[in-house]
């Protein structure tokens, strides 16, 4: 079908036209899903499978052969990069993620079944390697922002516990510190904030394992050699090492900002702060201000 035909439902609130069937309607959106032009992708083809689902008009079969096609969809060249095969990864790990909150509002899944999920999409962020966030003439790309929200949404399935809760943060640290010459410029750092804020929202974690997981995140300074410019870092550690502040303050922000009242926040909020400190270039202090004016009085900026 051509983008008028699809328009032509968005514009008609989502509802199947008259005269045609949904599975062989759905079968086209779950292959057209990497569509490479944008309006198309966003604003039909994804929206009215969003719509659809939401709506409840699959059967609980329909739902899991839908998972079935977009797991394959995930897998598709998974490695690769600055090829189109990514769009249609990234939208398919929305799509899982419109499943799993149908299924978090209206069960169906086994738990063997959630459980396979959260591994296979714990492997798809991890081994994800085209991180363009948003690309001219193709719209957004936004793989890790998508994997992202796969992850929050699974987190606050039913059938994920705190093992699983703890493999999902792991993933978290191990993508945003691994060297890539990359800086995730477009929110990514946002959107997996939140996936974390999704899994505090569970109140399994233990504050042992905050901190734990906190420290992992800020051991990307070690690859950092402030003292010797000349050999500073590789493009891909200094990446790593933006992209886990970026992370980091994200976090702190919607920790303190959102005005959120969990169990256990006060517990990651310290463990952050203290991970933030330990990746400081300097600015964190009072003294810092000598740089700008040697004999300013600091003792006296200090409660």
């Amino acid at each position: 079908m051509d983008k008028a035909f699809w328009r032509s439902i968005a514009i008609d609130h989502y509802r199947v036209p008259a005269g045609y069937q949904l599975e062989p309607l759905t079968d086209e959106l779950l292959h057209t899903l990497g569509a490479s032009d944008p309006e198309r992708r966003d604003y039909y083809i994804y929206t009215t499978l969003e719509n659809w689902i939401k709506q409840g008009l699959y059967t609980p079969e329909q739902l899991r052969a839908m998972i079935v096609q977009l797991l394959a969809n995930i897998k598709l060249k998974l490695g690769e990069q600055g090829d189109d095969t990514v769009l249609l990864r990234s939208f398919s790990a929305l799509t899982l993620s419109e499943v799993i909150k149908y299924d978090n509002a209206h069960p169906f899944l086994t738990e063997s079944e959630v459980r396979q999920l959260v591994e296979q999409s714990i492997n798809y962020l991890i081994k994800e390697q085209d991180l363009r966030g948003y690309v001219a003439g193709k719209g957004w790309i936004h793989a890790v922002a998508h994997a992202s929200d796969l992850l929050g949404v699974l987190a606050r399935n039913r059938y994920v516990d705190t093992n699983e809760l703890e493999k999902i943060l792991s993933a978290i640290a191990e993508k945003i510190t691994t060297p890539v010459e990359h800086v995730y410029i477009t929110v990514e750092d946002e959107r997996l904030a939140l996936a974390v804020i999704a899994a505090l929202t569970r109140n399994h974690i233990q504050s042992s394992f905050w901190r734990w997981w906190c420290r992992q995140l800020s051991v990307v300074e070690e690859s950092l050699n402030w003292e010797n410019i000349a050999r500073f870092a590789r493009q891909a550690d200094i990446c790593a090492y933006h992209n886990t502040r970026l992370f980091l303050h994200a976090l702190y922000f919607q920790l303190t900002l959102a005005g959120y009242q969990l169990a256990g926040a006060a517990e990651l909020l310290a463990a952050v702060t203290n991970a933030i400190h330990r990746l400081d270039a300097g600015f964190y202090s009072v003294e810092v201000l000598k740089v700008v004016d040697p004999d300013i009085d600091t003792d006296q900026l200090r409660p």
